[in-house]
């Protein structure tokens, strides 16, 4: 049997592994369906609602993104600054389509940042945590100055409300899993995506995002900006 010497065997493993991902990676390559404005079956809608929509019909899918035109504003002032989505989903083939749920977000202007969906279930765990933290400090700090009792006790009592009503809209809001059929074609609801990442920071005046929805066969792709325009502006119909 021939000698190998260490450095050569080393370097036939590292090639054999490099080729072995290059093939898996290719393997995993899905084929992407992206809006554009220019392609058939794109549509973009300014809704006198203050709502943005973006639509791709394809595949038996119909499936539109709407983001509220406020949707940055919104954020800094939303509990732990997400930023929310809109998705609806419909199926008009004939046999059943098994949707995953979820999404990924790219923040194009910070460093291409990319952020999975928060689970709805972890995500209200979590807050629900910080709430029982925050409960049992105040608690604690109470005891060293009861003088600012009310104070503090009514700051904790404010924000478990707020979690609690945000935690409640999760849970009936949220977008799921769903096998699609003719009896059942439509899914549709929130997705959230965290923006506590050193690479995000502050929004700029426009920003950019690609959001991405995994399918099982395909990868749906809606590039868009708030506003999608310099300038752009809704000007809202008050609800009578």
């Amino acid at each position: 049997m021939p000698h190998v010497r260490p450095i050569q065997a080393c370097l036939l493993v590292t090639c054999v592994i490099l080729v072995a991902s290059w093939a898996h990676a290719r393997k995993k390559e899905l084929p992407i369906v992206r809006w554009n404005a220019s392609a058939p079956g794109c549509e973009f809608q300014r809704g006198d609602d203050g709502r943005y929509r973006w639509r791709i019909v394809q595949h038996d899918l119909d499936m539109t993104v709407i983001v509220d035109s406020q949707e940055l504003s919104k954020t800094n002032r939303r509990l732990y600054h997400v930023v929310g989505v809109y998705i609806t989903v419909s199926y008009t083939g004939r046999g059943k389509f098994e949707f995953p749920g979820g999404a990924r977000l790219e923040f194009v202007r910070h460093h291409n940042v990319i952020e999975g969906y928060l689970d709805p279930d972890q995500f209200s765990t979590k807050m629900q945590n910080d709430v029982d933290t925050l409960i049992f400090d105040t608690e604690r700090e109470i005891k060293k100055n009861p003088e600012k009792r009310d104070e503090k006790m009514a700051r904790a009592r404010e924000y478990e409300k707020e979690v609690s009503q945000f935690i409640e809209f999760l849970s009936t809001q949220s977008l799921q899993e769903a096998i699609l059929t003719p009896g059942n074609p439509e899914v549709h609801g929130w997705v959230f995506f965290s923006t506590r990442n050193k690479w995000i920071g502050p929004w700029k005046d426009r920003e950019d995002f690609i959001l991405r929805v995994g399918m099982k066969d395909t990868i749906w792709e809606f590039p868009f900006s708030l506003p999608p325009a310099e300038g752009d502006l809704i000007l809202r119909k008050r609800e009578e």
